[in-house]
């Protein structure tokens, strides 16, 4: 179900195996698993109540309207934020399968310079900014 949830909330969040990163993140965290399993459960009564339909089975114009209804929920908030972290965070953490999400953003990744090396290293004269604006370095 976390598969079909990510995959609505981001449309590539099953390729990128976000639901991988958050079932490695709920399996270690008894307030997470706890968290989902019972948003996961009211969701489904939720689907049944309104569609005679498991979450599974509702298709994407029900799934839609369905989180829409619940996007207020911290239940919602929850998945909203893992599918975001699953989707942009390292690759070692079980989400962003061969970094799609990097890819999508145009990010090659870290780069692992060795110590030995560093005072070889030609360091980028262009640099960016959390918000994203471009400035030039001045030595």
């Amino acid at each position: 179900m976390i598969r079909v949830l990510t995959e609505a909330i981001f449309p590539g969040a099953a390729e990128a195996k976000v639901y991988e990163f958050i079932y490695r993140d709920m399996i270690s965290n008894r307030f997470l698993e706890e968290m989902y399993r019972n948003g996961l459960k009211r969701l489904n009564e939720e689907a049944w109540r309104l569609h005679c339909l498991k979450l599974l089975n509702l298709d994407q114009g029900q799934l839609t309207g369905l989180m829409a209804m619940n996007e207020n929920s911290e239940f919602f908030k929850y998945v909203r934020d893992h599918t975001l972290e699953g989707m942009f965070s390292d690759p070692i953490y079980g989400g962003n399968y061969l970094a799609l999400g990097w890819r999508l953003l145009g990010y090659a990744g870290p780069t692992y310079h060795p110590p030995e090396t560093l005072n070889d290293v030609k360091l980028p004269s262009l640099y960016y900014s959390l918000e994203g604006i471009a400035y030039e370095d001045k030595e």
